[in-house]
Formats: structure tokens, sequence, C-alpha cells
């Protein structure tokens, strides 16, 4: 089946994606880490599809009857609208679907919001998996994408114009410092000096610093390396705000959505723009959805005790040939790589 001409509610109303979402590593769920693989131009349709069924399901299939599903998303979007400087999908809690008229109701309740567009036309910058690239913008803010990921701004940039951009997947940012002496509150600085990501229902609001942003679909980190960040989350009927100072790392996440913070070593978070993956007693899950994340694998554990193994050390982290058998050596397993799958089982297997 062709899938490249799926919309969001395509995606939302497919029960082997929905299937994909409850469990990734189902047999649906392999199918389509492996199809995201191969289509990385589908990333920001299928990441706002993933946490649509992610916040509605919580985990369970829903199948959407074909009569209502085109009239019920309609009816869904008209009714829970709302302005485009909001959001895309932030969620106060986790609720099962209820199919037919209900499922307006439903979404009410728990929240639906929409990502800010850009106005005008857009140009897309895009890194290829296991790869990084390199990006000076207008203004001069330099951003370093990781594998995987996106980065959308608007395609002509003026001395006036807003600062903005949009991202999914993995970024460093250095923001060139625009504002005058004088301006040191971010919320108050003019549109065109401050520097705005939008990225997993965040706005993440500076004047010129240096930051990581990791947006996936199911979650989302802010780490500051140096300045000042401003954290806006749009709930349904209220906003959260957080000022960041260096050394904080910022998260939100489908499970949790309210902004949790806490005190990190930045470098550990910006190493792999140096080629290197610092772990400081991670945990071999965090280390697979890593490598789902920027190299587009389709990572299997034959046993589930190598997921609860912790790993602290420096691997590298451009250069999977080397990566993957320092890993295995790390953790004492064998490792196999055959095609865009990669396997961790014991070594007595």
């Amino acid at each position: 089946m062709d899938f490249t001409n799926y919309s969001v509610d395509d995606f939302v109303a497919d029960e082997s994606f929905q299937a994909f979402v409850a469990d990734a590593d189902s047999a649906a769920g392999r199918f389509w880490q492996a199809w995201l693989a191969e289509h990385p131009t589908h990333k920001i349709t299928t990441d706002q599809a993933y946490a649509l069924v992610q916040g509605l399901g919580a985990g369970q299939l829903y199948p959407v009857p074909a009569a209502l599903k085109q009239q019920e998303l309609l009816r869904l979007r008209q009714a829970l609208h709302t302005s485009r400087t909001q959001p895309w999908l932030s969620w106060q809690r986790r609720t099962r679907l209820l199919v037919g008229t209900s499922v307006v109701a439903v979404l009410a309740a728990v929240g639906w919001w929409q990502w800010p567009t850009a106005t005008g036309p857009t140009t897309q910058y895009a890194a290829g998996p296991g790869q990084q690239r390199t990006l000076t913008l207008p203004d001069g803010s330099v951003v370093v994408l990781n594998g995987n990921a996106t980065l959308t701004t608007a395609a002509r940039w003026t001395a006036n114009s807003s600062r903005e951009v949009w991202l999914t997947g993995e970024a460093y940012f250095r923001v060139a410092h625009l504002a005058a002496p004088a301006v040191r509150d971010i919320a108050a600085a003019p549109a065109n000096a401050k520097f705005v990501v939008h990225a997993g229902g965040l706005d993440i609001a500076v004047l010129g610093t240096q930051f990581n942003v990791n947006s996936q679909p199911t979650t989302t980190k802010v780490v500051l390396s140096s300045g000042k960040v401003a954290v806006d989350r749009h709930a349904w009927f209220s906003t959260e705000n957080l000022l960041m100072q260096p050394g904080d790392l910022v998260e939100t996440s489908a499970a949790a959505p309210h902004l949790a913070r806490r005190r990190v070593q930045p470098a550990l978070y910006s190493a792999w723009t140096q080629g290197e993956l610092r772990l400081q007693q991670t945990s071999v899950r965090a280390i697979v959805q890593l490598l789902r994340d920027a190299y587009g694998w389709q990572v299997e554990a034959t046993d589930s005790a190598i997921l609860h193994q912790t790993l602290s050390g420096i691997l590298p982290a451009n250069a999977p040939d080397l990566l993957l058998p320092a890993l295995a050596k790390s953790l004492g397993v064998r490792v196999t790589h055959t095609g865009n799958v990669v396997r961790l089982q014991p070594l007595a297997q």
C-alpha cells in the first residue's frame, strides 16, 4: 500500500499506525519504523499523527468507520480550531477515544492545539539518518541538525521580520544576539530581536544563547548551555512558563505534559555535535531510543534484561561501524546490523 500521500488524518485513522503507537516493538511497529526511515520527508506529518494517537488512545486501538472518518475529523477541527499562534497538540491528560460524536467532547476535554505556522513561503532543511548538518541562518544564528531532524524557516528573512523556526528531531542552536543592550526581558523584546523555536508543543524563546532541543513524538527536552531561555507550554485554559538558567533541563512528554525541570551537565547533551555520545548511567533503553531517533534504525533486544543495563563512558556518534562494536563490547552482548535492523542479544545465543 502507498502511504506517501497520507495526511495526518489518514495516519491517525490507520489501524496499523495505531498499533505502532501502542507498541513500537510489535510487527506493525517494526514496519512503520522501517517505512519512516525510508521516507524521512514525511516525519513532520507522522510526528503530528503519532502525538494525536498517543494522546487520544493511551495505547488503545480505535478503528474509525470509513463513513465517519472525514465527517468527524472535519467537525473535530472546526470545533477545536484555535489561533495559529498556539502550538500543535498539547495534552492535559490521556483519555480513551469514544467513536462518533463523542470524539469531539473527549477532545474538547483534554485540549487540542495546532502548531503555529509560518506565513508565506517556507524553507525546510533536513539531516539524513545518522548524519549531521550545520546551517547558518540569515540572521547569523548557527543550527546543527542531528540525524533525522528537520528545521523549517521562513523562506525570506528581513531586518524587521520575526525570527521563528519549527523543529522536529534534535538540534543545537547558537543564536545571534540582535537585541539592543538595554533589552534584557525576553518576553518584552521585539519580535525581530528574540529568536523562537517551536518544538513539541513548546515555544522556546531566547535573545542570544546556546541550547539543545530534542523533540521526538512522545517527549521534548530543552537543555541550556549559556544565557537564558523562556519556555512556554500552552494548555487548554492556561500557559505554563519557565525561565531557564544554564545547566537546566526542561522536559515535557505525552505521559507527563507539565513542564519538569532538573539540573544536568549540558555538555552531556550537546556532545553529539562533537561526534560523541557521552553516557552517564544511561539506560540501554534510552540508548536504543537514541539510535532509533538519530539513525532511523529498527533496534531490537532479544532479552529484555539488556534494556535494563546502564552505561557510562564515551561512544562514537557519527561512525556506525565504530559505534555498534563499541556498544557490544561495553554491554558484553552480540550486536548484529542487517539492513535497517540492529539486534542486541546475549553472547550465549
